[in-house]
């Protein structure tokens, strides 16, 4: 019994560090969060099965933010939305949709705005950017769907208007399907930019 308070207890205290690590360090990765919290608190490899989700961990994220950053917070919100919503409609012909922590709400200032486009090839993007002469860098993006085997998409990393993107790129075909959310598992939460708009007409929340 003694035991497993201690596991419990070591559980909660890696999933508020880790939201401390993310909120304050601008890590976004829950894995790279979760290894620096357990080096910190000095818990070995065994521990790995005992540690927290990432729902668990975005859970403290979003209870943090709201505690210590506030109105800091939902500023840097607001303008990370802001600058989501001027990239979408510099990238309108490829169908953009916003996900991840801008969208969700547990964005810091030190978030990367990600962006799911839809073209009919992945050069269509590229030859997009050549022409507006924006530097980028190609890498891949590992996405789930369910219980399917992963599939890595092209993904570029360039800075536009002051913001850093990520914008990972799919089929055409591919708009209605959602790939699972590294927190719980879901569907990922996407959206237009007319629903980040009508987002930004109303005050700032956790998710759309």
């Amino acid at each position: 019994m003694a035991k497993l308070r201690q596991q419990s207890r070591l559980r909660r205290l890696l999933a508020v560090e880790s939201a401390r690590i993310m909120a304050d360090e601008g890590v976004a990765d829950f894995r790279v969060a979760k290894e620096k919290a357990a080096r910190r608190l000095g818990a070995g490899g065994d521990a790995q099965q005992g540690w927290p989700s990432n729902a668990e961990i975005e859970e403290e994220l979003q209870s943090r933010l709201q505690l210590f950053h506030g109105e800091a917070h939902s500023a840097e919100l607001r303008q990370l939305r802001e600058q989501a919503a001027q990239a979408m409609h510099w990238l309108a012909e490829f169908q953009p949709r916003l996900t991840g922590p801008v969208l969700s709400g547990t964005a810091t200032r030190h978030a990367a705005i990600t962006l799911h486009l839809f073209a009919d090839t992945p050069e269509s993007v590229i030859f997009f950017l050549m022409d507006q002469r924006v530097a980028y860098e190609e890498v891949w993006q590992r996405l789930h769907y369910g219980d399917a085997p992963a599939r890595d998409y092209p993904s570029l990393k360039l800075n536009y208007a002051s913001a850093d993107l990520r914008l990972i790129l799919f089929d055409l075909d591919e708009d209605r399907r959602s790939p699972a959310s590294p927190v719980d598992g879901k569907p990922l939460r996407r959206a237009t930019l007319a629903q980040l708009q009508k987002l930004l007409a109303e005050p700032i929340s956790n998710a759309i």
